[in-house]
C-alpha cells in the first residue's frame, strides 16, 4: 500500500503536535455482544484491545441497522474499558434495541515496542534541510518525534518557543518509520508543510 500525501500546518509561535497511527494491513474482525448504553452509543466488545481513538467501523448489525458505518467512512473509538468502547459521535437513544450480533472491524494496530521514527523539511526533493524530527535524541534532531506504544501512534512534536523561531514557511516533508530490525517504511508521501503566521503572541 502507497503512503498518502498528508499536508499539514505548523502556527507559529503554538505548540505542535501531529499524530500518526501506524497499522498492519490485517483486519480484525472482533464480535459486538451488546449495546449497555445508547447516548453515546457504547458497545461490548470482549478482549477488544482497540486503543483509545483508533478509527473503527461497525458491521453486520441487524438491529439497530443505523449502527453500522456507511462503506469508506469510520467512527473513532474511545476506550472505556477491556470490554467496552464507545462510539461517543452516535446517539442511539430514538433507535430501535440492540438485537442479534455485529463487528467491530479495525485495522490491526502495530505493535511499535523497539521501533523508530525520522522526519525532515526541505525547501523542496533533495533541497536544503530546513528542519528535522527523530525519536532518538542521539541524532540531534531539531524536533521530537514520541513513539507511543499505548496507541499505536508516531508523534511529531515542536514546542511553542522553536515554532515562534521558524525562519521558513513552507516547504516538502515526509516521515518515516523505522522497524526494529532496520527495515524502513514510509508513512507519508512526500507532503506539503507551512507555517502560518501567528496574530497572539
Amino acid at each position: 500500500m502507497s503512503a498518502p500525501e498528508i499536508p499539514i500546518t505548523i502556527q507559529r509561535g503554538k505548540t505542535f503536535e501531529f499524530g500518526f497511527l501506524y497499522a498492519e494491513d490485517d483486519l480484525l474482525y472482533l464480535p459486538i455482544t451488546g449495546m449497555p448504553s445508547t447516548a453515546p452509543v457504547r458497545l461490548t466488545v470482549v478482549g477488544h484491545g482497540v486503543p483509545d481513538g483508533w478509527p473503527v467501523r461497525v458491521a453486520c448489525v441487524r438491529a439497530p441497522a443505523e449502527l453500522n458505518t456507511p462503506d469508506d467512512e469510520s467512527q473513532l473509538a474511545k476506550l472505556v474499558d477491556v470490554d467496552t468502547v464507545e462510539l461517543n459521535a452516535l446517539n442511539a437513544h430514538c433507535w430501535k434495541a440492540f438485537s442479534g450480533s455485529g463487528l467491530l472491524v479495525l485495522n490491526k494496530p502495530m505493535d511499535l515496542t523497539g521501533w523508530h521514527c525520522r522526519a525532515q523539511v526541505r525547501k523542496g526533493v533533495g533541497g536544503e534541510v530546513l528542519f528535522t524530527w527523530h525519536s532518538d535524541p542521539s541524532e540531534s534532531p531539531d524536533g521530537e518525534i514520541e513513539v507511543d506504544v499505548a496507541h499505536s501512534a508516531f508523534v511529531l512534536k515542536m514546542d511553542a518557543a522553536t515554532a515562534a523561531a521558524l525562519e521558513w514557511k513552507r516547504g516538502k516533508y515526509d516521515v518515516e518509520a523505522i522497524a526494529p530490525g532496520g527495515e524502513v517504511y514510509p508513512l507519508t508521501a512526500i507532503s506539503d508543510i507551512e507555517v502560518a503566521d501567528e496574530v497572539t503572541a
